[in-house]
């Protein structure tokens, strides 16, 4: 009997160890499937383009002397707000002998032939008012007499330029001054470097730019595929690489519709306006992504594209039934590259195996 007994006991055991081990290795099972398994959800699924460039001032303008010499000295500093007219450096010129020699005899040439005329106007004014001379010979000394007098002052300002000592009132000024309103943002020169001119055949030596800051472009490039969803007046999202927290909203003015080629790759040129934010501040050429938004569903059913097995032009998941795994035929729609939207074929409540 003690030994039945003891039969008995340690079948008893056995049968409830084996009675755990099917309850653990279920309830693991279950555990395993439910963390291998997810719902639909409903959300906004966004494609969108990322392109490159950089920001600009909208307008921004080199400022140039109208003389040649060195740069003597400079009136502003990077920064500064100026309006136009107002002083940005001064040139010294710097002339040959042979110049200040005709600017000399030119200035002497000058004062004799004013001179001459004056008296010759003087004498004209004395015979014109006892009806000896007609009028018309009187207006033509008069003119002669204002002309040379003009020829006279130029000749003279000319030679004080060579020389420097040009006067502030002169209407010949070795003064470079602001030709737009706006902010220094650049000052190029060193005290005393050479400045050429500003002329028909000379770009000139930039001395100055002046820019707007309170408009900027983005400027970047886009390939042949996706300058076909572009167009004017489009919305984009600038993001400038100093700033991940910066999102700005930038229209699309000009699409370039001739490419250049680059590395092999047709490129175009696009351009985007935006205002400048307040209280942040942007410097010419700033890298920066735009962000252009290609297609856009709200509030749709969506799961993640990993979930989905894809077989020649159709898509499949896994969907839970009665404790099992169904395969399930699915349509699906737009996908960022991480969540796809579904079409037809599940819905909010099925599990779907990841």
């Amino acid at each position: 009997m003690k030994i039945n007994k003891w039969y008995i006991i340690i079948g008893l055991l056995f049968t409830m160890c084996v009675i755990a081990f099917i309850v653990v290795d279920k309830f693991s099972k279950d555990k395993t499937d439910s963390s291998n398994t997810i719902q639909p959800t409903i959300q906004t699924i966004v494609v969108s383009k990322y392109i490159s460039g950089n920001l600009y001032p909208i307008k921004e303008i080199d400022v140039k002397s109208s003389i040649s010499g060195a740069l003597e000295e400079y009136y502003v500093k990077i920064g500064d707000n100026v309006k136009i007219g107002d002083n940005i450096a001064k040139i010294k010129m710097i002339p040959e002998a042979a110049q200040i020699d005709n600017a000399r005899k030119n200035a002497k040439t000058a004062y004799l032939q004013y001179k001459n005329h004056e008296e010759n106007y003087r004498a004209d004014s004395i015979l014109f008012s006892k009806t000896v001379i007609s009028k018309y010979d009187f207006e033509t000394s008069r003119t002669n007499y204002f002309l040379s007098k003009e020829n006279y002052i130029s000749a003279q300002n000319q030679l004080a330029l060579i020389e420097g000592n040009l006067s502030y009132k002169s209407n010949i000024s070795n003064i470079v001054k602001a030709t737009s309103a706006g902010t220094i943002t650049d000052i190029p020169l060193e005290e005393g470097t050479s400045v050429m001119e500003r002329s028909n055949y000379n770009e000139g030596t930039s001395i100055a730019q002046i820019a707007r800051l309170d408009s900027f472009l983005f400027k970047g490039k886009v390939v042949e595929n996706d300058v076909l969803v572009l167009r004017h007046g489009m919305e984009i999202i600038i993001t400038p690489t100093s700033s991940d927290t910066l999102k700005i909203i930038a229209k699309i003015r000009k699409i370039s519709t001739r490419g250049k080629l680059d590395q092999g790759i047709m490129k175009y040129d696009i351009e985007a306006v935006f205002k400048s934010p307040e209280q942040t501040t942007l410097y010419s050429g700033f890298n920066a992504t735009a962000e252009i938004i290609i297609h856009q569903r709200d509030s749709v059913l969506s799961i993640p594209e990993k979930c989905i097995t894809f077989q020649h032009d159709s898509a499949f998941v896994e969907v839970l039934q009665l404790n099992k795994f169904i395969r399930r035929h699915i349509h699906t729609g737009i996908s960022d590259g991480i969540h796809i939207e579904v079409i037809e074929g599940i819905d909010k409540k099925d599990i779907i195996k990841k």
